[in-house]
Protein backbone atom coordinates (compact mmCIF):
# COMPACT_ATOMS: atom_id res chain seq x y z
CA UNK A 1 0.00 0.00 0.00
CA UNK A 2 1.62 3.70 -0.78
CA UNK A 3 3.05 5.60 2.09
CA UNK A 4 -0.30 8.37 1.20
CA UNK A 5 -2.60 5.38 1.87
CA UNK A 6 -1.11 4.17 4.83
CA UNK A 7 -1.44 7.29 6.25
CA UNK A 8 -5.07 8.16 6.28
CA UNK A 9 -5.67 5.45 8.77
CA UNK A 10 -8.57 3.96 10.10
CA UNK A 11 -12.23 5.70 9.54
CA UNK A 12 -12.33 8.78 11.77
CA UNK A 13 -15.01 9.59 14.30
CA UNK A 14 -16.60 12.37 11.96
CA UNK A 15 -19.52 12.83 14.30
CA UNK A 16 -17.00 14.60 17.25
CA UNK A 17 -15.38 17.08 15.03
CA UNK A 18 -12.01 15.08 15.10
CA UNK A 19 -9.84 13.80 12.60
CA UNK A 20 -6.91 11.30 13.13
CA UNK A 21 -7.09 12.14 16.97
CA UNK A 22 -6.37 15.66 15.94
CA UNK A 23 -8.74 18.49 17.58
CA UNK A 24 -10.88 20.44 15.68
CA UNK A 25 -12.17 23.71 17.30
CA UNK A 26 -15.18 23.73 14.71
CA UNK A 27 -17.68 21.55 13.56
CA UNK A 28 -16.50 20.92 9.51
CA UNK A 29 -19.89 22.41 8.70
CA UNK A 30 -19.21 25.53 10.00
CA UNK A 31 -15.77 26.21 8.88
CA UNK A 32 -17.33 25.66 5.14
CA UNK A 33 -19.60 28.40 5.57
CA UNK A 34 -17.63 30.42 7.18
CA UNK A 35 -15.44 30.01 3.96
CA UNK A 36 -17.89 30.26 1.84
CA UNK A 37 -18.82 33.20 3.75
CA UNK A 38 -15.31 34.76 3.40
CA UNK A 39 -14.90 34.17 -0.51
CA UNK A 40 -18.54 35.45 -1.15
CA UNK A 41 -17.33 38.58 1.07
CA UNK A 42 -13.90 38.63 -1.21
CA UNK A 43 -15.63 38.89 -4.63
CA UNK A 44 -17.78 41.63 -3.36
CA UNK A 45 -15.01 43.69 -1.95
CA UNK A 46 -13.27 42.68 -5.54
CA UNK A 47 -16.34 43.81 -7.37
CA UNK A 48 -17.08 47.20 -5.49
CA UNK A 49 -13.22 47.90 -6.20
CA UNK A 50 -13.70 47.68 -9.93
CA UNK A 51 -17.32 49.64 -9.54
CA UNK A 52 -15.00 52.39 -7.75
CA UNK A 53 -12.78 52.76 -10.50
CA UNK A 54 -15.52 53.00 -13.04
CA UNK A 55 -17.22 55.41 -11.82
CA UNK A 56 -14.19 57.61 -10.89
CA UNK A 57 -13.09 57.33 -14.84
CA UNK A 58 -16.93 58.12 -15.82
CA UNK A 59 -16.80 61.12 -13.58
CA UNK A 60 -13.79 62.42 -14.84
CA UNK A 61 -14.18 61.84 -18.30
CA UNK A 62 -17.25 63.47 -17.94
CA UNK A 63 -17.11 66.56 -16.29
CA UNK A 64 -13.28 67.04 -17.02
CA UNK A 65 -12.79 65.73 -20.53
CA UNK A 66 -15.71 65.74 -22.37
CA UNK A 67 -17.12 69.71 -21.61
CA UNK A 68 -13.44 70.81 -23.22
CA UNK A 69 -13.94 68.23 -26.64
CA UNK A 70 -17.85 69.08 -26.62
CA UNK A 71 -19.96 72.08 -26.10
CA UNK A 72 -22.96 70.21 -25.85
CA UNK A 73 -21.57 68.47 -22.61
CA UNK A 74 -21.95 71.59 -19.60
CA UNK A 75 -19.05 71.35 -17.02
CA UNK A 76 -21.05 70.76 -13.98
CA UNK A 77 -22.87 67.47 -13.34
CA UNK A 78 -26.43 67.60 -11.11
CA UNK A 79 -25.10 67.91 -7.53
CA UNK A 80 -25.36 65.19 -4.81
CA UNK A 81 -25.13 62.50 -8.20
CA UNK A 82 -23.24 60.06 -5.51
CA UNK A 83 -26.04 60.20 -3.10
CA UNK A 84 -28.76 60.05 -5.93
CA UNK A 85 -27.12 56.63 -7.60
CA UNK A 86 -26.46 54.88 -3.97
CA UNK A 87 -28.17 51.93 -5.30
CA UNK A 88 -26.29 51.50 -8.58
CA UNK A 89 -24.00 49.24 -7.35
CA UNK A 90 -26.36 47.16 -5.30
CA UNK A 91 -28.18 46.79 -8.67
CA UNK A 92 -24.88 45.48 -10.36
CA UNK A 93 -23.75 43.24 -7.74
CA UNK A 94 -27.50 41.66 -7.44
CA UNK A 95 -27.74 40.94 -11.46
CA UNK A 96 -24.17 39.42 -10.74
CA UNK A 97 -25.41 37.42 -8.17
CA UNK A 98 -28.54 36.13 -10.36
CA UNK A 99 -25.90 34.96 -12.93
CA UNK A 100 -24.27 33.18 -10.40
CA UNK A 101 -21.24 35.08 -9.88
CA UNK A 102 -20.40 34.47 -6.12
CA UNK A 103 -21.34 30.71 -5.97
CA UNK A 104 -20.40 28.99 -9.75
CA UNK A 105 -16.65 28.56 -10.50
CA UNK A 106 -16.33 28.87 -14.59
CA UNK A 107 -13.12 29.87 -16.48
CA UNK A 108 -12.15 33.39 -16.97
CA UNK A 109 -13.48 33.73 -21.04
CA UNK A 110 -16.84 32.24 -19.95
CA UNK A 111 -17.20 33.88 -16.63
CA UNK A 112 -16.51 36.93 -18.68
CA UNK A 113 -18.84 36.38 -20.98
CA UNK A 114 -21.56 35.91 -17.62
CA UNK A 115 -20.34 39.20 -16.32
CA UNK A 116 -21.19 41.08 -19.76
CA UNK A 117 -24.83 39.45 -19.29
CA UNK A 118 -24.56 40.56 -15.74
CA UNK A 119 -23.69 44.39 -15.72
CA UNK A 120 -25.57 45.09 -18.82
CA UNK A 121 -28.74 43.85 -17.66
CA UNK A 122 -27.69 46.39 -14.51
CA UNK A 123 -27.63 49.22 -16.38
CA UNK A 124 -30.43 48.53 -18.39
CA UNK A 125 -32.44 48.65 -15.70
CA UNK A 126 -30.84 51.88 -13.87
CA UNK A 127 -31.42 54.27 -17.28
CA UNK A 128 -34.96 52.26 -17.31
CA UNK A 129 -35.92 53.42 -13.48
CA UNK A 130 -34.32 56.45 -14.22
CA UNK A 131 -36.39 57.22 -17.01
CA UNK A 132 -39.23 56.35 -15.85
CA UNK A 133 -38.90 58.41 -12.91
CA UNK A 134 -38.09 61.40 -15.12
CA UNK A 135 -34.72 62.24 -13.33
CA UNK A 136 -32.52 62.50 -15.97
CA UNK A 137 -31.95 65.86 -14.88
CA UNK A 138 -31.04 64.68 -12.02
CA UNK A 139 -28.86 62.19 -12.97
CA UNK A 140 -26.20 62.29 -15.54
CA UNK A 141 -27.21 59.68 -18.20
CA UNK A 142 -23.81 60.03 -19.96
CA UNK A 143 -22.35 59.24 -16.37
CA UNK A 144 -24.07 55.83 -16.29
CA UNK A 145 -23.31 54.62 -19.76
CA UNK A 146 -19.31 55.89 -19.37
CA UNK A 147 -19.95 53.97 -16.32
CA UNK A 148 -21.11 50.96 -17.86
CA UNK A 149 -18.41 51.38 -20.72
CA UNK A 150 -15.55 51.64 -18.20
CA UNK A 151 -17.33 48.14 -15.82
CA UNK A 152 -17.22 45.97 -18.72
CA UNK A 153 -13.37 46.52 -19.24
CA UNK A 154 -12.78 46.69 -15.66
CA UNK A 155 -14.69 44.49 -13.54
CA UNK A 156 -13.03 41.20 -15.68
CA UNK A 157 -9.98 42.68 -15.02
CA UNK A 158 -10.34 43.14 -11.35
CA UNK A 159 -11.77 39.85 -10.96
CA UNK A 160 -9.23 38.19 -13.04
CA UNK A 161 -6.04 39.82 -10.26
CA UNK A 162 -8.15 39.39 -7.22
CA UNK A 163 -9.14 35.60 -7.82
CA UNK A 164 -5.36 35.10 -8.83
CA UNK A 165 -4.52 36.68 -5.27
CA UNK A 166 -7.22 34.64 -3.31
CA UNK A 167 -6.15 32.01 -4.47
CA UNK A 168 -2.73 32.84 -3.59
CA UNK A 169 -3.94 33.44 -0.25
CA UNK A 170 -5.50 30.21 -0.18
CA UNK A 171 -9.17 31.79 0.18
CA UNK A 172 -10.64 30.85 -3.21
CA UNK A 173 -10.04 27.43 -3.27
CA UNK A 174 -12.44 24.88 -3.28
CA UNK A 175 -10.33 21.26 -2.30
CA UNK A 176 -11.64 18.18 -4.67
CA UNK A 177 -10.80 14.73 -5.03
CA UNK A 178 -10.46 12.96 -8.41
CA UNK A 179 -11.91 9.87 -8.93
CA UNK A 180 -10.36 7.84 -11.87
CA UNK A 181 -6.22 7.62 -12.47
CA UNK A 182 -6.46 7.17 -16.04
CA UNK A 183 -6.10 9.77 -19.13
CA UNK A 184 -9.15 11.56 -18.30
CA UNK A 185 -8.21 11.56 -14.90
CA UNK A 186 -5.22 13.11 -15.47
CA UNK A 187 -6.23 16.07 -17.50
CA UNK A 188 -8.81 16.87 -15.21
CA UNK A 189 -5.88 16.82 -12.66
CA UNK A 190 -3.71 19.06 -15.15
CA UNK A 191 -6.99 21.36 -16.08
CA UNK A 192 -7.51 22.23 -12.72
CA UNK A 193 -3.80 22.81 -11.58
CA UNK A 194 -2.88 25.55 -14.35
CA UNK A 195 -5.96 27.52 -13.70
CA UNK A 196 -5.71 29.08 -10.64
CA UNK A 197 -9.01 31.00 -11.83
CA UNK A 198 -11.25 28.19 -11.44
CA UNK A 199 -10.11 28.17 -7.81
CA UNK A 200 -10.02 23.81 -7.23
CA UNK A 201 -6.99 22.21 -5.31
CA UNK A 202 -6.99 18.66 -5.99
CA UNK A 203 -5.98 16.71 -2.85
CA UNK A 204 -5.66 13.33 -4.30
CA UNK A 205 -6.41 10.83 -6.80
CA UNK A 206 -8.51 7.42 -6.12
CA UNK A 207 -8.78 4.46 -8.86
CA UNK A 208 -9.59 0.58 -8.42
CA UNK A 209 -6.74 -0.30 -10.27
CA UNK A 210 -3.65 -1.41 -8.71
CA UNK A 211 -1.18 -0.92 -11.28
CA UNK A 212 -2.34 2.60 -10.86
CA UNK A 213 -1.87 2.78 -6.59
CA UNK A 214 1.52 4.53 -7.24
CA UNK A 215 0.82 6.36 -9.68
CA UNK A 216 1.92 10.17 -9.07
CA UNK A 217 0.54 13.11 -10.96
CA UNK A 218 2.85 16.30 -11.51
CA UNK A 219 1.22 19.83 -12.03
CA UNK A 220 2.76 22.61 -13.54
CA UNK A 221 6.41 20.66 -13.05
CA UNK A 222 5.80 21.38 -9.11
CA UNK A 223 3.14 19.57 -6.78
CA UNK A 224 2.75 15.99 -6.67
CA UNK A 225 -0.58 14.26 -6.52
CA UNK A 226 -0.81 11.17 -5.35
CA UNK A 227 -3.20 7.80 -5.72
CA UNK A 228 -4.82 7.92 -2.18
CA UNK A 229 -6.45 4.56 -2.65
CA UNK A 230 -9.58 2.66 -4.26
CA UNK A 231 -13.05 4.36 -4.97
CA UNK A 232 -14.36 1.95 -2.17
CA UNK A 233 -11.92 3.59 -0.05
CA UNK A 234 -13.99 7.16 -0.50
CA UNK A 235 -15.08 7.42 2.56
CA UNK A 236 -12.13 6.83 4.08
CA UNK A 237 -10.28 9.23 2.17
CA UNK A 238 -12.90 12.45 2.56
CA UNK A 239 -13.11 11.65 6.37
CA UNK A 240 -9.25 11.69 6.63
CA UNK A 241 -8.74 14.60 4.22
CA UNK A 242 -11.76 16.69 5.22
CA UNK A 243 -12.69 16.86 1.14
CA UNK A 244 -16.36 17.25 0.31
CA UNK A 245 -15.92 17.82 -3.34
CA UNK A 246 -15.73 15.23 -5.77
CA UNK A 247 -15.30 15.27 -9.85
CA UNK A 248 -15.52 11.55 -11.10
CA UNK A 249 -13.16 11.35 -13.91
CA UNK A 250 -13.51 7.42 -14.83
CA UNK A 251 -15.41 7.16 -18.24
CA UNK A 252 -14.31 3.33 -18.27
CA UNK A 253 -17.17 2.30 -15.99
CA UNK A 254 -20.40 0.93 -17.03
CA UNK A 255 -23.66 2.93 -16.46
CA UNK A 256 -25.13 0.75 -13.53
CA UNK A 257 -21.56 0.93 -11.91
CA UNK A 258 -21.23 4.85 -11.97
CA UNK A 259 -24.90 5.21 -11.15
CA UNK A 260 -24.21 2.97 -8.28
CA UNK A 261 -21.05 4.93 -7.00
CA UNK A 262 -22.73 8.53 -7.58
CA UNK A 263 -25.19 7.81 -5.76
CA UNK A 264 -23.32 5.85 -2.85
CA UNK A 265 -20.73 9.08 -2.63
CA UNK A 266 -23.70 11.74 -3.05
CA UNK A 267 -24.70 10.96 0.97
CA UNK A 268 -21.27 11.87 2.04
CA UNK A 269 -20.06 14.81 -0.13
CA UNK A 270 -21.60 18.58 -0.77
CA UNK A 271 -20.89 17.93 -4.66
CA UNK A 272 -20.27 15.21 -7.36
CA UNK A 273 -19.41 16.42 -10.69
CA UNK A 274 -18.84 13.33 -13.16
CA UNK A 275 -16.95 13.82 -16.64
CA UNK A 276 -18.80 11.74 -18.96
CA UNK A 277 -17.51 9.57 -22.07
CA UNK A 278 -18.69 12.19 -24.21
CA UNK A 279 -15.33 13.84 -25.80
CA UNK A 280 -16.76 15.24 -29.67
CA UNK A 281 -20.29 16.00 -28.27
CA UNK A 282 -20.75 19.97 -28.76
CA UNK A 283 -20.39 21.87 -25.26
CA UNK A 284 -21.52 25.28 -26.00
CA UNK A 285 -25.46 26.31 -25.23
CA UNK A 286 -25.70 22.68 -24.36
CA UNK A 287 -29.13 22.11 -21.76
CA UNK A 288 -29.17 19.47 -19.46
CA UNK A 289 -32.63 18.20 -18.59
CA UNK A 290 -34.89 15.37 -17.67
CA UNK A 291 -38.10 13.19 -17.63
CA UNK A 292 -39.46 13.33 -14.33
CA UNK A 293 -41.78 9.89 -14.87
CA UNK A 294 -39.01 7.99 -16.82
CA UNK A 295 -36.02 9.32 -14.01
CA UNK A 296 -33.98 9.79 -17.32
CA UNK A 297 -31.36 12.21 -18.39
CA UNK A 298 -31.12 14.28 -21.84
CA UNK A 299 -28.76 16.87 -23.17
CA UNK A 300 -29.81 18.94 -26.15
CA UNK A 301 -27.40 19.85 -28.33
CA UNK A 302 -27.37 23.12 -30.44
CA UNK A 303 -25.97 23.48 -34.16
CA UNK A 304 -25.44 27.38 -33.92
CA UNK A 305 -24.45 27.45 -37.60
CA UNK A 306 -27.58 25.84 -38.37
CA UNK A 307 -29.48 29.25 -37.65
CA UNK A 308 -29.79 31.43 -40.81
CA UNK A 309 -29.90 34.48 -38.23
CA UNK A 310 -26.78 33.30 -37.07
CA UNK A 311 -25.16 32.77 -39.60
CA UNK A 312 -26.51 36.57 -40.78
CA UNK A 313 -24.79 37.39 -37.54
CA UNK A 314 -21.11 36.62 -37.79
CA UNK A 315 -21.04 37.34 -41.65
CA UNK A 316 -22.29 40.56 -40.28
CA UNK A 317 -19.55 41.12 -37.84
CA UNK A 318 -16.91 40.45 -40.47
CA UNK A 319 -18.13 43.05 -42.40
CA UNK A 320 -18.26 46.14 -39.59
CA UNK A 321 -14.92 44.84 -37.98
CA UNK A 322 -13.33 44.02 -41.19
CA UNK A 323 -13.59 47.10 -42.37
CA UNK A 324 -12.33 48.75 -38.68
CA UNK A 325 -9.62 46.89 -38.79
CA UNK A 326 -8.51 47.63 -42.87
CA UNK A 327 -9.27 51.50 -42.17
CA UNK A 328 -6.95 51.10 -38.70
CA UNK A 329 -3.82 49.06 -40.38
CA UNK A 330 -3.66 50.63 -43.90
CA UNK A 331 -1.18 52.38 -43.17
CA UNK A 332 0.71 49.75 -41.62
CA UNK A 333 0.34 47.17 -44.89
CA UNK A 334 1.62 50.10 -47.27
CA UNK A 335 4.70 50.34 -44.84
CA UNK A 336 4.82 46.24 -45.01
CA UNK A 337 4.64 46.27 -48.69
CA UNK A 338 6.96 48.80 -49.25
CA UNK A 339 9.27 46.93 -46.97
CA UNK A 340 8.91 43.66 -49.06
CA UNK A 341 9.41 44.92 -52.15
CA UNK A 342 12.83 46.53 -51.28
CA UNK A 343 13.86 43.34 -49.16
CA UNK A 344 13.54 40.69 -52.27
CA UNK A 345 12.69 40.65 -55.85
CA UNK A 346 9.05 39.64 -56.59
CA UNK A 347 5.10 40.33 -56.21
CA UNK A 348 4.37 41.98 -52.92
CA UNK A 349 1.46 39.64 -51.98
CA UNK A 350 1.52 35.93 -52.65
CA UNK A 351 -1.90 34.87 -53.65
CA UNK A 352 -2.29 30.75 -53.01
CA UNK A 353 -5.33 28.48 -53.91
CA UNK A 354 -6.72 27.35 -50.12
CA UNK A 355 -10.14 25.15 -50.11
CA UNK A 356 -12.93 27.48 -48.16
CA UNK A 357 -16.46 26.95 -47.04
CA UNK A 358 -18.26 23.98 -49.54
CA UNK A 359 -14.86 22.90 -50.60
CA UNK A 360 -14.68 25.93 -52.94
CA UNK A 361 -11.39 26.75 -54.06
CA UNK A 362 -9.98 30.67 -53.46
CA UNK A 363 -7.04 32.85 -53.83
CA UNK A 364 -5.53 33.51 -50.14
CA UNK A 365 -3.88 36.66 -50.08
CA UNK A 366 -0.51 36.62 -47.84
CA UNK A 367 1.94 39.51 -48.25
CA UNK A 368 5.01 37.64 -49.57
CA UNK A 369 7.27 36.07 -46.81
CA UNK A 370 9.50 33.81 -49.72
CA UNK A 371 11.80 33.76 -52.32
CA UNK A 372 10.07 34.37 -55.67
CA UNK A 373 10.46 30.93 -56.77
CA UNK A 374 9.31 29.55 -53.30
CA UNK A 375 7.64 26.18 -54.99
CA UNK A 376 10.26 25.34 -57.34
CA UNK A 377 12.53 25.93 -54.29
CA UNK A 378 10.71 23.59 -52.04
CA UNK A 379 10.26 20.73 -54.85
CA UNK A 380 14.93 20.27 -54.84
CA UNK A 381 14.98 20.87 -50.49
CA UNK A 382 12.35 18.16 -50.63
CA UNK A 383 14.41 15.90 -52.48
CA UNK A 384 17.46 16.60 -51.65
CA UNK A 385 16.58 16.43 -47.60
CA UNK A 386 14.61 12.81 -46.34
CA UNK A 387 13.76 14.79 -43.09
CA UNK A 388 12.91 18.09 -44.56
CA UNK A 389 10.07 15.86 -46.72
CA UNK A 390 9.42 14.18 -43.46
CA UNK A 391 8.33 17.25 -41.62
CA UNK A 392 6.35 18.50 -44.28
CA UNK A 393 5.13 15.50 -44.73
CA UNK A 394 3.55 15.73 -41.20
CA UNK A 395 2.71 19.38 -40.71
CA UNK A 396 2.80 20.73 -44.70
CA UNK A 397 4.96 23.36 -42.69
CA UNK A 398 9.41 23.62 -42.24
CA UNK A 399 10.42 25.14 -38.86
CA UNK A 400 13.36 26.33 -40.24
CA UNK A 401 12.52 26.66 -44.07
CA UNK A 402 15.41 28.32 -45.96
CA UNK A 403 13.11 29.98 -48.40
CA UNK A 404 12.08 32.54 -46.11
CA UNK A 405 13.20 36.40 -46.37
CA UNK A 406 14.82 38.51 -44.03
CA UNK A 407 11.07 40.66 -43.41
CA UNK A 408 9.23 37.75 -44.35
CA UNK A 409 10.55 36.45 -40.72
CA UNK A 410 9.47 39.08 -39.27
CA UNK A 411 6.23 39.04 -40.39
CA UNK A 412 5.44 35.23 -40.03
CA UNK A 413 6.78 35.91 -36.16
CA UNK A 414 4.32 38.89 -35.54
CA UNK A 415 1.61 37.26 -37.93
CA UNK A 416 1.46 40.23 -40.50
CA UNK A 417 2.07 38.57 -43.35
CA UNK A 418 -1.76 37.41 -42.81
CA UNK A 419 -3.47 41.18 -42.81
CA UNK A 420 -4.24 40.86 -46.77
CA UNK A 421 -6.68 38.34 -45.98
CA UNK A 422 -8.65 40.91 -44.38
CA UNK A 423 -9.49 41.72 -48.28
CA UNK A 424 -10.55 37.98 -48.28
CA UNK A 425 -13.11 38.77 -45.50
CA UNK A 426 -14.56 41.50 -47.24
CA UNK A 427 -14.95 39.55 -50.89
CA UNK A 428 -16.66 36.87 -48.13
CA UNK A 429 -14.23 33.99 -48.86
CA UNK A 430 -12.55 33.90 -45.66
CA UNK A 431 -14.16 35.31 -41.74
CA UNK A 432 -12.09 36.61 -39.10
CA UNK A 433 -12.20 33.73 -37.10
CA UNK A 434 -12.85 30.37 -38.29
CA UNK A 435 -10.41 26.95 -39.20
CA UNK A 436 -7.06 27.46 -40.59
CA UNK A 437 -7.31 27.65 -45.23
CA UNK A 438 -6.31 24.43 -46.60
CA UNK A 439 -4.38 23.08 -49.74
CA UNK A 440 -6.21 20.45 -51.32
CA UNK A 441 -3.84 17.75 -50.63
CA UNK A 442 -4.64 18.62 -46.98
CA UNK A 443 -8.21 17.08 -47.46
CA UNK A 444 -7.91 13.88 -46.95
CA UNK A 445 -5.61 14.54 -43.68
CA UNK A 446 -9.05 15.82 -42.43
CA UNK A 447 -11.05 12.35 -42.96
CA UNK A 448 -14.39 12.55 -41.65
CA UNK A 449 -14.03 16.50 -40.11
CA UNK A 450 -13.81 17.70 -43.14
CA UNK A 451 -17.41 17.86 -43.69
CA UNK A 452 -17.60 20.56 -40.14
CA UNK A 453 -14.60 22.25 -42.12
CA UNK A 454 -16.65 22.76 -45.11
CA UNK A 455 -19.43 24.12 -42.80
CA UNK A 456 -17.59 27.79 -42.62
CA UNK A 457 -15.18 30.09 -43.96
CA UNK A 458 -11.30 29.60 -43.14
CA UNK A 459 -10.66 32.48 -40.43
CA UNK A 460 -7.70 34.88 -40.34
CA UNK A 461 -7.41 33.44 -36.82
CA UNK A 462 -9.00 30.47 -34.63
CA UNK A 463 -8.98 28.36 -31.96
CA UNK A 464 -5.73 26.51 -33.36
CA UNK A 465 -3.68 29.87 -33.72
CA UNK A 466 -4.61 30.90 -29.56
CA UNK A 467 -4.30 26.91 -28.24
CA UNK A 468 -0.76 26.54 -29.21
CA UNK A 469 -0.08 27.47 -32.91
CA UNK A 470 2.36 25.64 -34.54
CA UNK A 471 3.41 23.53 -30.92
CA UNK A 472 0.33 21.93 -31.82
CA UNK A 473 0.20 18.76 -33.84
CA UNK A 474 -1.73 18.37 -37.28
CA UNK A 475 -3.95 15.78 -35.48
CA UNK A 476 -4.89 17.88 -32.33
CA UNK A 477 -5.22 20.95 -34.45
CA UNK A 478 -7.98 19.19 -36.62
CA UNK A 479 -10.11 17.97 -33.56
CA UNK A 480 -9.42 21.97 -32.63
CA UNK A 481 -10.95 23.56 -35.93
CA UNK A 482 -14.16 20.69 -35.44
CA UNK A 483 -14.65 21.99 -31.73
CA UNK A 484 -14.39 25.49 -33.12
CA UNK A 485 -17.47 24.70 -35.71
CA UNK A 486 -19.91 22.51 -33.09
CA UNK A 487 -19.39 25.13 -30.55
CA UNK A 488 -19.38 28.23 -32.65
CA UNK A 489 -21.05 31.22 -30.78
CA UNK A 490 -20.61 35.21 -31.72
CA UNK A 491 -18.70 35.57 -28.19
CA UNK A 492 -16.77 32.18 -28.71
CA UNK A 493 -15.16 34.68 -31.93
CA UNK A 494 -15.04 37.80 -29.76
CA UNK A 495 -12.68 35.65 -27.10
CA UNK A 496 -10.48 34.53 -30.04
CA UNK A 497 -9.73 37.92 -31.57
CA UNK A 498 -8.86 39.38 -28.27
CA UNK A 499 -6.86 35.83 -27.06
CA UNK A 500 -4.89 36.18 -31.07
CA UNK A 501 -3.47 39.66 -29.91
CA UNK A 502 -1.97 38.51 -26.89
CA UNK A 503 -0.20 35.29 -28.51
CA UNK A 504 0.56 37.69 -31.72
CA UNK A 505 2.29 39.91 -28.91
CA UNK A 506 4.10 36.75 -27.04
CA UNK A 507 4.76 35.30 -30.70
CA UNK A 508 4.05 31.79 -29.12
CA UNK A 509 4.65 29.34 -31.61
CA UNK A 510 4.81 30.88 -34.56
CA UNK A 511 7.36 30.38 -37.11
Amino acid sequence: MPAAEKSAGPAPDVSKGVVQGFADPLPRPLKHQLRRAMEVTSLVAVDLAALAAAFALAYLLRAAVLPQLFAAFPPILPPHLAERLWWLPLVVLGCLAYEGLYVKRHSFWREVGHMVKAVTLAYLVVLAVVTVTKTGGEVSRTFVVLSWLFTLFLLPAFRYAGKNALARAGIWRQRVLVLGAGQTGELVVRVLGRDPYLGYQVEGVLDDDPQKKHKIFTVNGKTAVRVLGGFRDSDRVMAATGVRNLIVAAPGLSGPVLVGLVNRLQKACESVTVVPDLFGLPVMGVEANYFFDDRFLVLQLKNNLASRANIFLKRAFDLVVGSLVLALFLPLMALIALAVKLDSPGPVIFAHKRIGRGGREFRCYKFRTMVANAWEELDRLLKENPDLHAEWERDFKLKNDPRITRVGRFLRRTGLDELPQIFNVLKGEMSLVGPRPIVKKEVLRFGPYIDDFYLVRPGITGLWQVSGRNDIDYGDRIRLESWYVRNWSLWLDLTILIRTVAVVLARRGAY
